[in-house]
């Protein structure tokens, strides 16, 4: 399993907190890694997922120049 730490100091990183969470239970495809469980230890919310080999996605847009139709194709993958 991998564990990710969210501070949650401040609204909007509560709500893209909130919404991370609330794709990865709705949205069981084999595509994206499940979240199995989460809690909320002091001011950090913590998920508990599957662990996956690599970099995260938004690692690989932060550090690479894509283009729109490669960004496409990663989405939709």
């Amino acid at each position: 399993v991998a564990v990710k730490k969210n501070n949650l100091q401040g609204l909007r990183k509560k709500k893209l907190s909130f919404n991370e969470l609330m794709v990865m239970t709705m949205s069981r495809n084999p595509s994206l890694v499940n979240c199995l469980n989460s809690y909320l230890v002091n001011e950090q919310f913590w998920l508990v997922m599957e662990y996956m080999d690599g970099s995260t996605l938004s690692d690989v847009i932060s550090k690479t120049n894509l283009s729109e139709d490669k960004m496409a194709t990663i989405s939709w993958e």
